[in-house]
């Protein structure tokens, strides 16, 4: 757990400005001062988990908590990654808090919302929608679906 917010804290001091020139709305969702830019996952089979990662803006003036989401008819968790007895790890975290004017990414041996199990395979090419939970504020958002070895958001087809 403190590897895990030890690299939300890294994550979010050290994030790259956000590029400005949003080109194409499926890679932007927006709601009441918040914005999911990129959410974006791997390719990943039938039954296994499911990481998806994404950029968030807080331009409300407020504190906003991240507390999951939901897709597939399933819950998403926010989970933070570390290392374990094991080996690499995801845990569970119950919320993030994003303060006003803050940004936060959501990458991949960082920080991600798990959706497990899944009922059907998440296919390179392929999109899904989801809803990104911050408290009673739920945000719908377009996830693209990238290679299996995919590493980060693709913007084939699209300029930043």
């Amino acid at each position: 757990m403190r590897a895990a917010l030890s690299a939300f804290a890294l994550c979010l001091l050290a994030a790259p400005a956000l590029a400005e020139n949003h080109d194409h709305a499926d890679h932007v969702a927006e709601a009441e001062g918040l914005r999911v830019i990129h959410a974006w996952a791997a390719a990943t089979p039938r039954g296994d988990a499911a990481l998806v990662y994404m950029d968030i803006e807080n331009a409300t003036g407020s504190e906003v908590v991240l507390t999951g989401g939901e897709a597939l008819g399933q819950p998403l968790d926010l989970v933070g990654f570390g290392y374990g007895a094991t080996g690499e790890t995801w845990t569970v975290l119950p919320a993030l808090p994003l303060g006003p004017g803050q940004k936060l990414m959501l990458a991949p041996k960082v920080l991600a919302l798990r959706l497990s199990d899944l009922p059907q395979p998440l296919e390179d090419g392929g999109d899904l929608d989801l809803e990104v939970h911050f408290g009673d504020l739920h945000l719908e958002a377009h996830v693209e679906i990238g290679a299996a070895d995919a590493t980060a958001h693709s913007h084939a087809g699209h300029m930043h």
